[in-house]
């Protein structure tokens, strides 16, 4: 999974940047960064569990090559069903993603890598597709996309965990 350090660092500079006296409007343009910035690193870090998984338990090279092509390359987005379950379910098949949901339900972690993971998206959806020129629009502050980032890093850490255990 892609390092913690650099995205921390990043809304860390973005909320210090949000927090210093500025025009109101460039407080959007930290808010909005911050929540893109983290889809991108979260996008990035599925990736990275899916490749990790098919690099260490796929042998045919031409195997990997179809994960990176037809799975990895193909989806964009953070979300938990959207996205990530459905290159899961690819990846290690239905029965698979059955044993690690199931896992992460015992771990109490499921439903809230689901919700926040489609939180997340939501609020990156309508950032994505708005301007903020002559929009009335609240953004959530990049400290909110920090607490987001401590909450499902060792969520994802454990995903990663559990399916190698697969």
């Amino acid at each position: 999974m892609t390092a913690k350090a650099p995205i921390e660092t990043l809304i860390r500079e973005l909320e210090s940047l949000y927090d210093a006296p500025v025009a109101p409007n460039h407080k959007d343009f930290y808010s909005k960064l911050a929540l893109i910035e983290i889809c991108g690193w979260l996008e990035i870090s599925m990736d990275e569990i899916i490749k990790t998984y098919s690099t260490n338990k796929l042998i045919a090279q031409s195997y990997k090559d179809e994960v990176e092509q037809k799975v990895i390359d193909k989806t964009y987005g953070c979300d938990y069903k959207d996205h990530f379950r459905p290159m899961l379910i690819r990846l290690v098949g239905l029965k698979g993603v059955e044993t690690l949901e199931s896992e992460l339900k015992t771990q109490a972690v499921f439903q809230i890598l689901v919700s926040q993971l489609g939180s997340l998206w939501t609020l990156r959806c309508q950032v994505a597709h708005t301007s903020i020129a002559g929009v009335t629009m609240t953004y959530q502050a990049p400290s909110a996309m920090k607490r987001y980032l401590d909450s499902l890093h060792p969520i994802l850490t454990t995903v990663e965990i559990e399916l190698t255990k697969l």
